[in-house]
């Protein structure tokens, strides 16, 4: 081919270029629209050209080569081809990416006549180009006879309209046999569609585009418009046999549990053989095995093997018959680790007979924290004997499993009824089914309580502070007492009473101290242990002719030890109330009283009568046996100052008559403790 300057040349020699007239031509490249893949034709178009002795032209037309593409030059019905010019020559050429340019030339030895369409330029849409867009089509270095005429030019547009498609979706997927997976056309569709697959045999399709799996394999599908419109899927449809999951589960923290690993129908594929692996984050469980008891598909099916790393597992069977049914397959045996939250079991691996693949689906094993248990109650004091019932609060899982630290201290049944042996300091434990559990504070348990006597006294006078056991002590074999008291010295002086209770059986051998004001020491031994109940000693107190009628002054019991430590006291204060003698009641008791039980021994019933120093005061009277273990309580109410009785029928708390044996009365007040020792006989 020869290139548009040389054939211009050539035609203008043979010509003999005649002398045109000088004139401004307007020339002006057309426009042009289409779809995607179709020519459009452009007009090159020209004003007047009589007279003006017009016989060659040449040309470039920029344009964006990605949108269009020039294919041809066009002679025939133009101005050109009337004149009878050859035929034009043209190539194209790089710019720079992505922009192109036609370069054309023609000529002949007749001028040009008239207006109009000198040439037609063709062009073809890029077929990818399926979305709206334009092509600028720029023209330039435009020569008439290698410069005369003149000329003005301007430029042209390929408008690209937006090509009608459609489009199947979703373009990839996997379906378990049996199972559907809608599929949808979008774009420019003419209702109504047909859909098909590549092969029925794999997977059919409905005419509302919903597809069913058939038998494992593979297939596309695809879709056709009334207008002829059709997309067919990019990738294929797989369709699996089965599927096969590893959960879901729950667990506490550090317990174990059963993941089940549940498949759908195997029936008819004849599955004989199969192996899954299943992974999960290193440190948050450990699987240990696999079961197959009755219930799953594996059991009794065959041997099952198994082996297991910090993060993952694998296991595989094979039998000699064809598997069936779905549900589960196995269970993965599982510890969970210490660490609470979500853990995905991610199948990685489901592959039955070698050849079929399982479509696998990762679930979750969500680990808990122990629930929070609470005891209560969380710290108690007990005398020996006595019980307490603890209960425990917070998502408890049954059975619970109640103990004490020290066993030798107190003991506990299964339902949580503690009950106080001896002295001491010990703690209440309480474990559930998951292994939460939790520890209350503290339980005291003391052998028994020793409180000072709550008196009233006028100013000037001496009164005897009295220390009382509240049961018999020669079970607890004491030998030697420490105790010490301290008051307030500004209207109380204490002064020695050696001789007095239980303790000064003892004398020779009681020594009382006052080793500053305020303080009194009483130190006491002897060969014989303390025997019998109620009074062990009474301190005698001076109180000040100086002192103020209407107050009270605490005389604190501070310690008392018995035997260097054991047995254990419980110790009640006392309490000196200084009154006139208007206040002080008629009937001459200046303090708490109980007194001796009539009659006494008991054979059926008993009158205990007590009087109170002021009033009202909780109350508590109660029967005790010999071993400080509560019998029954009589009476547990807020009493007035002033006398009272309560009967005992000799009955326990259940209303069975009390074995004959000696017993305690004790009453028990703010103001301080009264016993009193009395015996049943049958």
């Amino acid at each position: 081919m020869c290139t548009p300057s040389s054939l211009l040349g050539a035609i203008v020699l043979a010509a003999g270029l005649l002398a045109a007239p000088v004139g401004a031509v307007q020339v002006a490249v057309g426009s042009g629209s289409g779809l995607a893949g179709q020519t459009v034709d452009v007009a090159l178009t020209v004003s007047n050209t009589t007279g003006l002795a017009i016989r060659s032209v040449q040309f470039d037309v920029t344009y964006n080569g990605n949108l269009v593409s020039a294919a041809d030059v066009i002679e025939a019905g133009t101005l050109a081809g009337t004149a009878g010019w050859s035929d034009a020559s043209f190539d194209v050429d790089i710019i720079s990416a992505p922009t192109r340019r036609l370069r054309v030339a023609t000529a002949g030895t007749n001028a040009l006549s008239g207006a109009g369409t000198l040439l037609l330029l063709r062009f073809v849409i890029s077929p990818t180009q399926l979305t709206a867009n334009s092509a600028l089509l720029t023209l330039s270095a435009l020569e008439f006879n290698e410069g005369t005429p003149n000329d003005t030019t301007s430029n042209g547009t390929i408008t690209i309209s937006a090509t009608p498609i459609i489009t199947v979706s979703p373009d990839q997927g996997t379906v378990v046999r049996g199972n559907t997976l809608a599929f949808n056309v979008f774009g420019s569709v003419a209702a109504p569609v047909t859909w098909a697959t590549t092969n029925p045999a794999i997977a059919t399709v409905n005419g509302s585009g919903v597809l069913t799996g058939v038998a494992p394999g593979a297939v596309r599908v695809f879709a056709v418009d009334n207008a002829g419109r059709r997309d067919t899927t990019d990738a294929d449809i797989l369709v699996r046999g089965m599927s096969l999951t590893a959960g879901p589960a729950s667990v506490f923290v550090g317990n174990s549990v059963e993941v089940p690993v549940t498949v759908s129908s195997l029936t008819g594929l004849g599955i004989r053989a199969g192996q899954c692996t299943v992974t999960f984050p290193a440190g948050r469980m450990t699987v240990t095995g696999v079961s197959t008891p009755p219930g799953t598909l594996l059991s009794g099916y065959g041997p099952v093997g198994f082996s297991s790393d910090l993060t993952s597992c694998t296991f595989d069977f094979a039998g000699t018959s064809d598997l069936a049914g779905a549900g589960v397959l196995c269970y993965l045996q599982v510890t969970a680790g210490t660490i609470a939250g979500g853990v995905t079991l991610n199948v990685t691996q489901a592959l039955f007979n070698e050849l079929l693949p399982a479509l696998t689906t990762n679930n979750t094993l969500t680990i808990t924290g122990l629930p929070t248990l609470t005891i209560a109650p969380d710290n108690v004091t007990l005398l020996a004997g006595e019980t307490r019932q603890f209960t425990v609060s917070g998502s408890a899982t049954a059975p619970l499993t109640w103990s004490v630290l020290d066993p030798t201290i107190g003991t506990i049944s299964p339902t949580g009824l503690f009950t106080a042996v001896k002295g001491g300091v010990t703690r209440v434990s309480i474990v559930d089914a998951v292994g939460a559990n939790d520890l209350n504070t503290a339980v005291n348990v003391f052998d028994f309580r020793a409180t000072l006597d709550t008196v009233s006294a006028p100013p000037g006078a001496t009164v005897h502070l009295v220390m009382e056991s509240d049961r018999a002590l020669d079970p607890l074999q004491v030998f030697s007492v420490q105790a010490v008291a301290t008051f307030s010295p500004t209207h109380l002086s204490a002064v020695a009473n050696p001789g007095s209770g239980m303790i000064g059986a003892w004398v020779p051998q009681v020594l009382t101290q006052f080793p500053v004001a305020g303080r009194v020491e009483l130190t006491a031994a002897g060969p014989a242990p303390l025997a019998g109940g109620a009074v062990m000693h009474a301190l005698q107190f001076t109180i000040s002719p100086a002192a103020p009628p209407g107050i009270d002054i605490p005389v604190v019991f501070a310690s008392l030890l018995c035997n260097e430590g054991s047995p254990l006291p419980q110790l009640g204060n006392g309490l000196i109330r200084v009154r006139t003698t208007v206040d002080v009641p008629a009937s001459g008791i200046t303090g708490l009283e109980l007194s001796a039980p009539r009659p006494n021994p008991v054979r059926g019933a008993t009158r205990l009568e007590f009087t109170l120093p002021s009033g009202p005061l909780p109350v508590r009277l109660a029967i005790y046996g010999a071993d400080g273990r509560l019998v029954r309580a009589l009476l547990e109410a807020p009493m007035p100052a002033g006398p009272g009785t309560v009967v005992w029928d000799g009955a326990d708390a259940r209303g069975a008559p009390a074995p004959a044996g000696l017993y305690f009365a004790r009453l028990d007040t703010a103001s301080g403790s009264r016993s009193r020792r009395l015996a049943v006989i049958r």
